[in-house]
């Protein structure tokens, strides 16, 4: 079908999100950059799957690149949402969320803390408390709160996160065990050691057990880097 079609544009964004996942930022960075630069030029700036890949590409850019490219781009997709569908859609408050996880990479913890709890807000507001989309954001949402050192927030918000992600995804999806570690780095933060650390040692077991001892995931809970949320606007 050749490279410029809708359909190759979004099977390449999906192996390019798999690939990322997966541990192999190199080849996941060099396709999203070349799929924005396609997607614009077939489908227009505008167009829903341009934003989606935008948004995916500015997210890795986060994690792995530039965070000037970053911020910038990140909120270039919350303007372009919000004018494209208004400020009371969840993929305006999830993109605006992703926004908020780079300004916290450039220590603006205020900031970041403000635009977490508006996505959170917004995500609730639009879709449920108890939706994987908003689970995703009171897993921000906490670790914001967390950074200005407001940890009995933060403990609220885990616990909250944690109990709903059980009902609603199982007690071993990644988001379910990205909320437990989170929560136990809270509890350690407040000198709650015995469930810090049971609930660490869960998690990673859990993630060992269902990603594979190697995972990405599973590593950077060995490592006790702090679990976040990316939101990944979907094919419309």
């Amino acid at each position: 079908m050749g490279p410029h079609t809708p359909q190759t544009l979004r099977s390449e964004h999906d192996l390019a999100l798999c690939l990322r996942r997966s541990g192999e930022p190199a080849r996941a960075g060099e396709l999203m950059a070349d799929l924005v630069e396609r997607s614009r030029r077939v489908q227009g700036p505008r167009h829903p799957e341009t934003l989606s890949v935008r948004a995916d590409y500015a997210s890795f850019l986060r994690e792995h690149g530039d965070l000037g490219q970053a911020r910038d781009l990140a909120d270039e997709v919350v303007e372009a949402y919000r004018a494209l569908v208004g400020d009371a859609h969840p993929y305006t408050a999830g993109t605006l969320g992703n926004a908020g996880l780079v300004r916290a990479e450039f220590g603006e913890l205020s900031e970041a803390l403000e635009a977490a709890e508006r996505a959170l807000d917004g995500m609730n507001r639009a879709v449920g408390p108890d939706h994987p989309w908003t689970l995703g954001c009171a897993l921000n949402a906490a670790a914001a709160r967390s950074r200005v050192d407001d940890e009995d927030g933060a403990v609220a918000l885990g616990r909250d996160t944690l109990e709903r992600a059980k009902v609603m995804l199982g007690q071993t999806h990644p988001l379910t065990l990205s909320a437990k570690t989170a929560l136990a780095e809270d509890l350690r933060a407040q000198r709650r050691g015995q469930e810090a650390a049971k609930l660490e040692q869960e998690a990673i077991s859990q993630l060992a057990e269902t990603l594979g001892a190697d995972h990405p995931h599973t590593l950077s809970a060995r490592r006790r880097r702090r679990p976040y949320w990316d939101f990944e606007p979907q094919p419309v």
